[in-house]
């Protein structure tokens, strides 16, 4: 099983998925990316919510899970870059219809 940690160099520090990764962080919310026949999604483990992503997916769909489970959370506490608050209203939007 993979470690679950981000190798060094896959993007550069504007991309939305590593924005993403560190809105998380500040909600305490690990994102580990393994191999495996899942696609991914924001999941309760041992009472902590995590984020768990199947590495072999590209980095748009990456982003796409991130989104989806972050948008699942309370986003009051934490700072969240405009385009990201963005993505988060988005998928927000179509969770509720």
């Amino acid at each position: 099983m993979n470690s679950g940690k981000r190798r060094i160099g896959q993007q550069n520090s504007s991309s939305p998925l590593l924005e993403l990764e560190a809105v998380a962080a500040r909600l305490s919310i690990p994102v580990r990316y393994e191999k495996g026949e899942m696609r991914g999604g924001l999941c309760r483990l041992h009472g902590r919510l995590q984020i768990i992503i199947n590495d072999d997916l590209t980095d748009e769909e990456k982003t796409d899970i991130l989104v989806e489970g972050l948008a699942q959370t309370d986003l009051d506490t934490v700072y969240v870059p405009p385009r990201v608050r963005h993505l988060l209203e988005q998928a927000r939007s179509r969770q509720s219809s």
